[in-house]
């Protein structure tokens, strides 16, 4: 999964644009939101609509790192 260019830590990024960056469906992002720490911190607008921050992305995927077996 080639993830780079990491988005800018000040960008936010639509579900859309964060779906398509992981290659996922919008079904899976929104099951991956009901379970803690399973997806990156969305921050809600008044609209309803939810943004995930570059900052957010960059390290909630740093607590996806393990060792390498």
């Amino acid at each position: 999964m080639d993830l780079s260019p990491l988005p800018d830590p000040d960008t936010f990024l639509t579900v859309v644009e964060f779906c398509a960056k992981l290659r996922i469906s919008k079904d899976t992002f929104y099951k991956w939101r009901q379970i803690p720490g399973a997806a990156p911190i969305a921050h809600k607008l008044p609209n309803g609509s939810l943004r995930i921050s570059g900052t957010d992305f960059n390290a909630w995927l740093t607590t996806l790192r393990s060792e390498a077996a």
